[in-house]
Order: structure tokens, then sequence, then C-alpha cells
């Protein structure tokens, strides 16, 4: 089950109901650097409605830190259906 998308793959969008294409899911890491030794951090994978289910089609590791900030992030990629050919350039303009 992919995180977030538990039943049907719509959702209730500014008091309307829409049915997503893309969703957009927190994933948290444990990561390891040899400037900072082992960290947590929160990347973001897309993924895809299709004929058969949800479909990975991005992921963008070692976003944040800052868990709050990579779920909103998450979210609005969500809610503003971005498509996931764009998920780094929007990563990269949120830091």
């Amino acid at each position: 089950m992919i995180p977030g998308m538990e039943g049907e793959p719509g959702g209730v969008f500014r008091g309307r109901s829409v049915t997503f294409i893309f969703r957009y899911a927190l994933i948290s890491e444990q990561l390891f650097s040899s400037e900072l030794g082992h960290y947590r951090s929160f990347g973001i994978r897309a993924f895809q409605k299709t004929e058969c289910g949800w479909r990975e089609v991005a992921f963008v590791s070692d976003v944040s830190t800052d868990r709050a900030a990579v779920e909103q992030l998450a979210r609005r990629c969500t809610e503003g259906q971005l498509d996931p050919i764009h998920l780094l350039d929007v990563v990269e303009d949120a830091l």
C-alpha cells in the first residue's frame, strides 16, 4: 500500500471531489554522510494512476530533514497535479 493512498484514488480539494492522476508521498530515509554521519531525511515519491493501480514514476531522495516542509511540498504537488517530470525542478526551487 502506498502511504497516504488508502481507499479510492480521489480526494476532496477545496470543496469539490477530484480524481487524482498523480499522487506524491513523503518517504522517510535513513542516510549516511561522511560529514554528518547517520541522519534521517525525507524524500518524495511520485505515483501515477494506471489501469492496474498506482505505479511509481519518480523519486527525489534527501529533499530535507524537515518532515513538515517535505510533507507540505508533497501535498502541494498532489493538489496541483504536478507532472512528475517537473518534480526535481520543484524540489530545487523549494530549497
